[in-house]
């Protein structure tokens, strides 16, 4: 693993906005789902102006359900793919519901997830931090649409050499079949505290198939700030992104970019210091 590198891509940076310590997370429940009900469409109203001057028409879509925390992403063809949360805190469930060009509402459908991606032909791939309510609910979890787009397969937990789990992982996947799991935690048997956390990425090379046991991204001991989330990305060129925020000091939460061109060695860069109040 290499060491900070300056020049890394920054683009991604401006899409993202990380979990902070406000610990209003909902963690969920690992349990069986209920089908997703039609969503419901509001228009926002355009005033009456010249078509030269006219803003663009803007869409409001209900999330269907009554469901909060919704994640969003759009396939080339431009379906849309939703996945969002409905239930207490402590518990509940999570729903997968697509909405293809041109229609009004959503499909019906379920899954059980909190981050998504599209990767290889459009495949949809989920991870999620599980409740921690018993064994089957514990760990990484992962879960990805099978071949032929009906149901999802069995979750996974990724968590092989790493505990301690916290704020909240993601996934991230390309057009060529690699998909990225990314969250922050300890190393089994390792020292304890906010100091020592690093990010861990398990890669696969067979659309989700397979997944290699968990490394860490960058051996620079930044810390990971432990109720804070984490976002990973990839690009059309076989790059993947991982951005988080650090723990150093006690008071220390700045934000920095990983990045990779094979999603193996990862550089590392500061983009943002934040210290918060001791």
């Amino acid at each position: 693993m290499s060491r900070a590198a300056t020049g890394l891509p920054l683009a991604v940076v401006v899409a993202i906005a990380l979990a902070s310590c406000n610990g209003s997370e909902q963690k969920t429940e690992n349990r069986s789902v209920s089908a997703a009900e039609d969503g419901e469409q509001a228009v926002q109203p355009v005033r009456d102006e010249p078509a030269a001057e006219q803003p663009s028409k803007v869409t409001l879509l209900r999330v269907p359900n009554g469901g909060i925390q919704p994640q969003a992403v759009v396939d080339a063809k431009g379906t849309l793919h939703l996945i969002y949360f409905k239930g207490e805190a402590g518990g509940g469930d999570l729903f997968y519901v697509r909405r293809q060009p041109g229609q009004e509402r959503f499909s019906a459908g379920t899954i059980r997830g909190g981050q998504i991606a599209l990767g290889k032909v459009g495949r949809v791939h989920v991870a999620w931090n599980g409740s921690g309510k018993d064994k089957q609910a514990s760990g990484m979890l992962y879960a990805r649409l099978n071949d032929s787009g009906t149901a999802f397969e069995e979750q996974r937990d990724l968590m092989r050499d790493t505990a301690v789990l916290d704020g909240g992982g993601s996934v991230a996947a390309d057009g060529s079949g690699n998909v990225y799991v990314a969250w922050h935690a300890l190393k089994k048997g390792g020292e304890r505290g906010e100091d020592h956390r690093q990010v861990w990425v398990a890669r696969s090379t067979d659309e989700g198939k397979s997944f290699a046991k968990e490394a860490p991204a960058w051996t620079e001991a930044t810390g990971a700030c432990g109720c804070c989330g984490l976002r990973a990305f990839a690009d059309s060129n076989g790059s993947v992104y991982v951005l988080y925020r650090s723990a150093k000091a006690e008071v220390n939460r700045d934000v920095y970019l990983l990045a990779s061109k094979k999603g193996t060695s990862f550089e590392g860069a500061l983009v943002h210091k934040w210290k918060v109040p001791g």
